[in-house]
């Protein structure tokens, strides 16, 4: 399968990075009927003039009755697969995994991206409390790092914290950002970034608050040795922490320009991707576009977000 570019003059390339979609018959168990309506993503994508949208199923845990977690993913890949076949100018499906379950599971990745065609993979910042530094996850990065696949970071619908957010949404509010953050500064600090230099990770609603960390994680490395600030060890880095952070891609997914600013003083232009989480959430794309459409950057800066960035890391053409 390939992508071209299309050229349309005076108008960025729009590529939606973040969104979620299933299979029909997965409606009920994920409660998100929003997410099998394609004619409804279609009048959207035309509403806000977006070229491609960018799925990825992070909910693979919210399984119909009658699948295995693996039989899951397969499904899902398949599925994936055959949508983005027949809405190849329209969609864009990632493959599904998980980190910490094992052959099974790499084998099946392996078959999505190889065999499939699917070009990314989207995994959960955390599945049951176990974070994407685990051990049990190496295999898992050296695969993706072998197969030079950008890795979709998206928090789960249960996230640390969630016994003291049981009102107002506070568990995807606040929650879902604060497991992105714990999970990417682990992945940091434990040296998986370290251990893979050429690690290409998308992370969902601007990484979480991984970009106002660097200056406090950098101070934390900086009095590692200095024993009333508590145990830094061991020490696995060569660089400050702020210079990982520098090398995640972050979403735009928040709706507040002065954020999607801190991202750029934070990482840098090249590292920030368009997205909008829609579907399942029903904010209108267009909401998300006038925000980049407002920032104080120029034309050419503002490509790079709509979908510049994004295309190369997916290698379109």
């Amino acid at each position: 399968m390939s992508w071209e570019m299309p050229g349309v003059r005076g108008k960025p390339y729009i590529v939606d990075c973040h969104a979620h979609i299933s299979p029909p018959r997965w409606a009920q168990a994920h409660a998100a009927t929003r997410q099998t309506d394609l004619d409804t993503v279609f009048r959207n994508q035309d509403a806000a003039g977006v070229d491609l949208t960018v799925f990825g199923q992070p909910w693979w845990s919210s399984l119909p009755p009658d699948r295995t977690p693996i039989d899951a993913i397969r499904e899902l890949d398949d599925f994936a697969a055959e949508l983005t076949a027949r809405h190849a100018d329209r969609l864009l499906m990632l493959a599904s995994s998980n980190p910490f379950a094992g052959d099974p599971f790499l084998q099946e990745l392996e078959r999505a991206v190889r065999q499939l065609g699917l070009r990314g993979v989207m995994v959960g910042s955390s599945i049951d409390g176990e974070y994407l530094d685990s051990p049990r996850a190496e295999p898992f990065w050296e695969l993706v790092t072998r197969l030079d696949i950008p890795v979709f970071i998206h928090p789960p619908r249960s996230t640390i914290g969630d016994e003291r957010m049981e009102f107002y949404r506070l568990p995807e509010m606040v929650g879902r950002p604060v497991d992105t953050t714990l999970s990417l500064t682990r992945l940091i600090l434990t040296g998986v970034l370290e251990r893979h230099p050429t690690l290409k990770l998308v992370c969902a609603h601007l990484g979480g608050m991984i970009a106002l960390l660097p200056g406090r994680l950098n101070f934390g490395y900086e009095l590692q040795h200095d024993e009333s600030f508590g145990p830094w060890e061991p020490d696995v880095l060569s660089k400050p922490p702020s210079e990982y952070i520098a090398q995640l891609y972050l979403d735009t997914m928040c709706l507040h320009p002065p954020a999607i600013m801190l991202l750029v003083g934070t990482v840098g232009i090249e590292q920030i991707v368009f997205g909008t989480d829609n579907p399942p959430v029903p904010i209108p794309i267009t909401r998300h576009t006038a925000v980049i459409n407002e920032l104080p950057l120029a034309a050419a800066d503002k490509e790079k977000i709509f979908g510049l960035n994004v295309a190369r890391l997916l290698k379109l053409r």
